[in-house]
């Protein structure tokens, strides 16, 4: 996750505002300090929601925490948390999302791989890569839920344990449980033999 410098700080070699900075800019009415927010984490929460809802869903709790953020702008007291506080809007948007439904949301299987993994240069390292990424999409979203979302704020969001455990609402073991039983589960299905085609 891009959580330092942006490309015209580190250009001007100039160091980039810590995001409670940021915040305050913005509560101030410094919309370019939005803007620098937007960008260090539109990636990452994007990736958050594509990994666990259909594309069309995804974009719009993808535009929905952004939404609750500038509207709730002032409510917010910079203590060092922002990258927790605005996954703690996203696990709630996810939580409606789910409640709405009323059904186990399922990611998208045709999901841009660009949008999951980084490619690289050479086109066949790219080529699987991409094909690694959408074995490891397709199995994320076989995971339960709340297993699902616990590895994609500490993998995906990079949190702390006591992080994802506030944001959740459980215990920092109730955390490593879900975990433990997610990495186990993502290890088992993707050293698996993939199935072929009759």
């Amino acid at each position: 996750m891009a959580t330092g410098p942006d490309t015209a700080e580190a250009a001007a070699g100039t160091a980039a505002p810590d995001d409670d900075a940021l915040m305050a800019r913005y509560q101030s009415g410094d919309a370019a300090a939005f803007d620098l927010l937007y960008d260090r984490y539109r990636g990452p929460v994007w990736r958050f929601f594509l990994r666990q809802l259909p594309r069309p869903e995804a974009e719009e709790c993808h535009q929905e925490v952004w939404l609750k953020l500038i509207g709730g702008r002032a409510r917010y007291q910079p203590q060092g948390g922002f990258r927790a506080y605005l996954f703690t809007i996203a696990h709630h948007v996810l939580t409606d999302r789910h409640r709405r439904t009323m059904k186990h949301a399922a990611a998208d299987p045709d999901a841009d791989a660009a949008d999951l993994a980084d490619g690289g240069p050479d086109p066949e390292a790219a080529a699987a890569a991409a094909d690694d990424a959408a074995r490891l999409h397709r199995h994320l979203a076989a995971l339960p839920i709340a297993q699902r979302e616990a590895l994609l704020l500490k993998e995906g969001a990079g949190l702390s344990l006591a992080e994802i455990a506030g944001i959740t609402d459980t215990s920092i073991e109730g955390v490593k449980s879900r975990l433990r039983y997610a990495m186990k589960k993502l290890r088992e299905a993707m050293t698996a033999p993939a199935r072929t085609e009759p």
